[in-house]
C-alpha cells in the first residue's frame, strides 16, 4: 500500500529578500519536510555566504492548508581580525 504524499510549502526569509513557495513539494510525512526545510537552509546559506559579513536565513515549512508547522534558521557572521 502507498503512503499518501502531503503538500508542503517552504519560505525563504533572508536578510535581503523574501521567497514565498508558490508551488510546494509532496513528501509523505512532517518529518520529511524538515529534513527539506534544513537542506534548503544549508544551500542557501552555501550559496549568499560568500557575499556577505552578516546573513541570517530562515525557512518556514508549510502545510497543504498554508498554517506554518516548522521553522528552521541560522545566522552566519564573519569578519576580519
Amino acid at each position: 500500500m502507498l503512503t499518501p504524499m502531503e503538500r508542503y510549502y517552504f519560505d525563504v526569509y533572508n536578510t535581503e529578500h523574501t521567497q514565498m513557495d508558490g508551488d510546494g513539494q509532496l513528501l509523505p510525512n512532517p518529518d520529511r519536510a524538515g529534513i527539506e526545510a534544513l537542506r534548503i537552509l544549508y544551500d542557501v546559506a552555501r550559496d549568499e555566504m560568500p557575499g556577505g559579513e552578516h546573513i541570517k536565513i530562515t525557512v518556514k515549512v508549510l502545510n497543504a492548508s498554508r498554517e506554518q508547522i516548522f521553522e528552521a534558521s541560522l545566522t552566519l557572521s564573519s569578519a576580519w581580525s
